[in-house]
C-alpha cells in the first residue's frame, strides 16, 4: 500500500470520497493483512501528541461543512463531531468506519478501557497504527481521549489480584476505582492497546458512581478525586498524558440516580498549577440542562440546594468556558427524561415497547427542519436516516459545545452524518439553541421507552439508537 496520503477531493467529504475509501478498505488484501498482523504482534508505540498547528492544518484540508472548534485553552483544533467508541468492537467493519471518519475530517476519538472489555481501545490502536504508519495522517493531527475508573469484564480479575485501596464494588459485575495505583496500571494497559506513547486527554470516568458502593458519599468522592488529580499531574510530567479532565453527570440524572459533580468543587481540589482542561457530560433533547439550567448542587428531584445559587449561577457550559475548559458531550441521540424509567430513544421506524409511532418521528423531523434552516431535510429520504444526522448537526452547531461524540460504527452511518453536514446550510448557534429548547418542550410526544432500568449498568448507560438495522450504537 502506498505510504502517501490518500488524495483529497474538492470539498474533502463528498460521498464520492467516502465510496472510494470504502472500496479501498473493503477490497484491500494488504489492509486485512495489516490488521491481522497488528493483532498478533505489538508494534512500537507511536510517540508524540496532538499539536495546535497540525490539528488546524488537518481540518483545513478536510473541511466538512462545520467550522472546527478550539478545544478550550489547549489550542487544539478539533472536528465538532467526534468518533465515540462506546460499544465499538474490534471488527473490520467498525475499524473501517473509524478510518473513513478520520479521512473525512473527524480528528477526535473518544474511547475507554471498559468499552467492549478493551476491544474498543485495541480497534482504535490498530486503526491509528495503520493510518499513521501508512502516512495518511500524522500522530500530531489526531486528538485521542481515553478514560480511567470504570472496571468491568476482565478488569475485575486485574483489580482483585491484590488489595486495592479505594476500590468501590458497586455491583458484582461493576466496580470503580480512581486511586493513583489503579490509574497508573490502567493507563499503561490503555497505552499498550492504543499503541501510543501519550494520550492527549485522560478523563476520570464517572467518579460520582462510587457513591453506589457502601460507605462512600460525595465528600469522599471529592477526596478521592483530589488524590487522582495529584497523580494525573505526575502522569503529565512523565509524558504519558498531555492533559486531563472528568466525564460525569453534572446534574441529577433522575430521582433514583441523583449523585452529580459540581464543577466548583472539582476546581477547588485541583493543584495550584494544573493541566485540568476538559469536561464531558450528557447533552441531548431530553437533557439540555448544561445549556439552560444554573449549575449548582441539587436535590434528587433537581431543586437547587442553595436557592440563591439556583437563581444566579450560570449553566455548566458557560462556567466551563469561563475557566477555559473544553466541553465534550455524549449521548446526543437519546437520554433520560424526568420520571420515566429506563432510557429514551428516537429515530426508530418500528415501535418498540413504546407508544411512539412513525408519525411522531415525522413531526420531529419536520420541526427540526423548520427551526434550523431551509433545505435541512430531504423528504425522499427515510426519516431515521435523516433524523439522527440532523440532531447531531443541531448539537454540533451550539457555540458552547466543542465536540459532540457520536457512535458511527458503520461506514454508511459515517456517510449519513458527513452528507448532511456538507450539503446543508449552516445553523447559527442561536438557531441551534432554539431548536434544543423547542424539542425539549415537546419531548413527551417524541421520545419513547426503550429499555428497563435493569439494563442500565449505571455508568455510560445502555444507550442504543436504531438506524437502518436494530440496535445501532450511538454516543457514549
Amino acid at each position: 500500500m502506498a505510504s502517501a496520503r490518500l488524495p483529497l477531493t474538492s470539498g474533502g467529504t463528498s460521498l464520492h470520497r467516502i465510496n472510494v475509501l470504502s472500496q479501498h478498505l473493503a477490497g484491500s488484501r494488504e489492509c486485512s493483512e495489516v490488521f491481522q498482523a497488528s493483532a498478533c504482534v505489538s508494534p512500537p508505540a507511536h510517540e508524540g501528541r496532538a499539536t495546535a498547528k497540525a490539528t488546524a492544518e488537518f481540518l483545513r484540508a478536510r473541511a466538512n461543512g462545520l467550522p472546527p472548534s478550539t478545544l478550550g485553552r489547549s489550542g487544539l483544533s478539533v472536528s465538532p463531531i467526534g468518533f465515540g467508541c462506546h460499544r465499538l468492537e474490534d471488527t473490520a467493519e467498525q475499524r473501517n468506519a473509524l478510518e473513513v471518519a478520520i479521512q473525512c475530517g473527524c480528528n477526535f476519538v473518544d474511547v475507554a478501557p471498559n468499552y467492549s472489555d478493551g476491544a474498543a481501545e485495541r480497534a482504535v490502536g490498530e486503526v491509528l497504527h495503520r493510518v499513521i504508519g501508512a502516512g495518511h495522517v500524522s500522530r500530531e493531527e489526531l486528538v485521542v481521549c481515553t478514560k480511567v475508573g470504570n472496571i468491568m469484564g476482565s478488569g475485575l480479575a486485574l483489580a482483585s489480584a491484590r488489595p486495592l485501596a479505594g476500590l468501590a464494588k458497586v455491583r458484582e459485575d461493576v466496580w470503580h476505582c480512581s486511586e493513583p495505583a489503579w490509574i497508573e496500571e490502567e493507563l499503561s494497559r490503555s497505552l499498550e492497546r492504543l499503541q501510543l506513547g501519550c494520550v492527549d486527554i485522560l478523563l476520570l470516568h464517572c467518579p460520582e458512581f462510587e457513591t453506589r458502593a457502601p460507605g462512600v458519599d460525595m465528600e469522599e468522592v471529592y477526596r478521592r478525586v483530589a488524590r487522582a488529580f495529584a497523580h494525573l499531574e505526575l502522569e503529565v510530567g512523565r509524558g504519558r498524558i498531555a492533559r486531563y479532565g472528568v466525564t460525569a453527570a453534572f446534574y441529577p440524572l433522575r430521582p433514583t440516580d441523583p449523585e452529580h459533580l459540581v464543577l466548583e468543587r472539582l476546581l477547588a481540589v485541583l493543584p495550584e498549577v494544573n493541566h485540568f482542561e476538559v469536561i464531558q457530560f450528557p447533552l441531548n433533547f431530553a437533557e439540555p440542562q448544561p445549556l439552560l439550567q444554573a449549575h449548582t448542587a441539587r436535590s434528587a428531584q433537581g431543586a437547587a440546594l442553595d436557592r440563591e445559587r439556583g437563581l444566579t449561577a450560570s449553566p455548566l457550559v458557560e462556567l466551563a468556558h469561563r475557566h477555559g475548559l473544553a466541553t465534550l458531550t455524549n449521548r446526543p441521540l437519546d437520554g433520560l427524561y424526568r420520571e420515566l424509567r429506563g432510557i429514551l430513544r428516537f429515530a426508530s421506524e418500528a415501535p418498540m415497547n413504546s407508544e411512539m409511532q412513525g408519525e411522531d418521528l415525522d413531526e420531529l423531523e419536520a420541526k427540526l427542519t423548520a427551526i434550523c434552516a431551509p433545505g435541512l431535510g430531504d423528504p425522499e429520504e427515510p426519516v431515521t436516516e435523516e433524523l439522527a444526522a440532523k440532531t447531531v448537526k443541531v448539537l454540533a452547531s451550539l457555540g458552547s459545545v466543542d465536540c459532540v461524540l457520536v457512535g458511527m460504527h458503520r461506514v454508511e452511518y459515517v456517510a449519513g452524518i458527513v452528507r448532511l453536514l456538507g450539503r446543508t446550510p449552516p445553523i447559527t448557534p442561536g438557531a441551534a439553541l432554539d431548536a434544543v429548547k423547542s424539542a425539549h418542550d415537546s419531548i413527551g410526544m417524541w421520545f419513547c421507552m426503550a429499555a428497563e432500568e435493569a439494563a442500565d449498568h449505571g455508568t455510560a448507560k445502555d444507550w442504543r439508537l436504531p438506524a437502518r438495522e436494530p440496535q445501532e450504537p450511538a454516543g457514549e
